[in-house]
């Protein structure tokens, strides 16, 4: 059985995209969870279309990686 040769590495621009994205994404979720307890409507939508937001460019990124 013959060996497949390694894939080439990641390139640096889609790592950090990775983890902005990923860091944007944690923290305006949990911020919109955080104001929806609160019950501050206002602010916490916003911070969950941001989510959704972070979530689409994640699917972006790794479309464009492949």
């Amino acid at each position: 059985m013959e060996e497949q040769p390694p894939p080439p590495p990641v390139p640096l621009l889609i790592v950090v995209a990775r983890i902005l994205i990923v860091s944007g994404m944690s923290i305006s979720g949990a911020g919109a969870v955080f104001f929806f307890v609160g019950g501050v409507w206002q602010v916490g939508l916003p911070a969950a279309g941001l989510t959704l937001l972070f979530l689409v460019l994640m699917f972006l990124v790794e479309r464009a990686a492949a």
